[in-house]
């Protein structure tokens, strides 16, 4: 599906829950209807909270993201590109599984115990109660995703920072004089040559550690901070299409299908060219596979932008409508399936 077709089916799909949220209605009503969906959304994102596997998940994202600075001497001279790959991937796939896992406990857990049933019975609307749960969900997991972010950023500043700190507390500790080589080795380019052959003062390891902080707040973190955030768009696409498929499946077939719909998005332009003619013509299936599923491919920016490259704005605009043109559709999506739910 390309700009144009998006925009189209967002338009469409506006106009839907323009009508069926109550927007064309008095602004008292379109208050009220906003005001219940978030209230479900803050009790959602309590619930998700406190689930286990929520943190379970991201103790063990921050484990993994930590042990590949072990193993990116096998990089042979790559190992910054690892350490930072390893951790962007690690943050998409950890949000992928709190979506899959959280939008199967809050939502088809409830619709299960007919808890849900106990809400709907109030004057919720059926629309009220998808779109509460959506912005709970995502909003549990841009919380756990923002927490690994901060994870990645100190584990990538500890990794390629010039400034061996171990050493230098250890030379401090034990009153140890730094020659101007040493010093050069230990501190990198913010060495100070006044301080050799003297007893290494902790004034000066915190004048190095600023100096260090300074330098990645400036040139790194910047890239590293939009490149995760980049990443999340793809995680909330996948929540909405978690959320519609649990309006009817279990967690288990909700994992399959979810993580089948993720490989397939990022298969998407190998399964075109797997489905091209010798006239370069992509065949009908080709179409209608990049019609039906999102290719995550075009969302696929944040390791470029995460090492400095420059991406130009009319693309980050067109990746934000992309984004936001899946997350409606899948929304409608899981609105239709649960309107015809049974519940009772």
């Amino acid at each position: 599906m390309n700009i144009e077709e998006l925009v189209f089916a967002v338009a469409l799909i506006g106009e839907f829950w323009y009508t069926e949220f109550g927007f064309s209605e008095s602004a008292a009503q379109s208050n009220r209807n906003m005001y219940i969906s978030l209230a479900i959304g803050a009790n959602t994102f309590r619930e998700s909270i406190r689930q286990p596997v929520y943190w379970a998940i991201v103790a063990l994202t921050t484990s993994l993201m930590i042990l590949s600075t072990l193993f990116a001497g096998f990089a042979l001279g790559e190992e910054s590109k690892l350490v930072r790959d390893a951790g962007l991937t690690s943050i998409t796939i950890a949000g992928l599984l709190l979506a899959i896992f959280l939008s199967s406990s809050v939502v088809a857990d409830e619709i299960d115990k007919r808890t849900a049933l106990t809400v709907l019975c109030k004057p919720v609307r059926r629309f009220q109660f998808i779109l509460g749960k959506y912005l709970g969900i995502t909003s549990a997991v841009l919380a756990g995703c923002l927490l690994l972010t901060a994870v990645f950023l100190l584990t990538v500043w500890w990794y390629e920072s010039p400034v061996k700190y171990g050493f230098l507390i250890k030379f401090w500790w034990s009153g140890i004089q730094a020659d101007a080589r040493q010093l050069k080795l230990l501190a990198g380019p913010y060495a100070d040559s006044s301080l050799a052959g003297e007893t290494l003062p902790f004034a000066a390891i915190l004048a190095f550690l600023k100096s260090d902080c300074h330098h990645f707040v400036s040139a790194v973190f910047p890239h590293l901070l939009l490149g995760s955030l980049l990443s999340l768009w793809e995680v909330f696409v996948l929540a909405a299409a978690a959320l519609a498929i649990s309006t009817r499946v279990s967690m288990i077939l909700n994992v399959c299908i979810t993580f089948s719909l993720f490989i397939l998005g990022h298969q998407a332009g190998y399964l075109v060219h797997l489905f091209t003619d010798e006239t370069e013509t992509p065949s009908r299936f080709a179409v209608l596979l990049l019609r039906l599923i999102p290719n995550f491919e075009f969302l696929n920016y944040a390791s470029d932008i995460a090492f400095g490259k420059i991406v130009p704005t009319g693309l980050v605009g067109q990746l934000a409508l992309y984004t936001a043109g899946w997350i409606a559709i899948f929304l409608l999506l899981a609105n239709i399936l649960f309107a015809k739910r049974e519940l009772a």
